[in-house]
């Protein structure tokens, strides 16, 4: 199985990032590694999208810049495989990924209201639950089959702006197409993150 590993950003890769995403175990698949800078953050997942089918990869893991991932990310991800799965982290001004303040993704309807803290993505994985279904989550760690593109309209990602100034970013956006679609988003409760600039945390063993 063919995987692209890629992180979009309009900046440089934190060398914690490139390192933990060289840390990853493959599992004994094909990895290759881009990364697409120098676009928004939309455009640029758009196109990494667009990589993913021209170079016949089954599936796409897009990482954030700031995001450090432990090895076993890529395996918990694959696991069970669903058609997208998102890792979890804390907030830039969140101390600890299991504080059990931070919001890490939501479960309401469109307008996110509910969100489920990381405390609870603990005790479930401590109960041997691992693979959850939500309604959406940032996408700073994100496992998607590429089918998952064919069976959407272009663009995936895209920012929207309301008249009452709210705004839906580019992850939500995406989210919202694939709820729409009918392909159902999962996390991992295994697969915190760490979120890097202000904090570093790991999550426990």
């Amino acid at each position: 199985m063919k995987i692209l590993i890629a992180v979009p950003t309009y900046e440089t890769i934190s060398p914690d990032t490139f390192k933990s995403i060289y840390g990853l175990d493959p599992c004994g698949h094909q990895c290759v590694f881009d990364f697409v800078r120098g676009y928004d953050c939309a455009t640029a997942r758009n196109n990494i999208a667009q990589e993913a089918q021209d170079e016949k990869a089954d599936y796409v893991l897009m990482v954030d810049n700031d995001i450090t991932l432990l090895p076993d990310t890529l395996k918990n991800l694959l696991e069970d495989a669903k058609e997208v799965c998102l890792g979890y982290y804390a907030h830039r001004n969140s101390a600890n990924v299991y504080d059990g303040k931070t919001s890490v993704c939501r479960i309401g309807e469109f307008n996110y209201t509910q969100q489920l803290p990381s405390i609870e993505l603990v005790r479930l994985k401590e109960n041997g639950v691992h693979k959850i279904q939500i309604h959406g989550g940032g996408m700073g760690c994100a496992l998607i089959k590429t089918d998952v593109f064919r069976k959407l309209e272009y663009p995936w990602f895209d920012w929207v702006n309301y008249k009452d100034r709210g705004i839906l970013s580019e992850d939500l956006y995406f989210c919202e197409q694939c709820n729409n679609a009918g392909i159902k988003i999962y996390t991992d409760t295994r697969v915190g993150c760490g979120h890097l600039f202000r904090h570093v945390q790991w999550p426990a063993s």
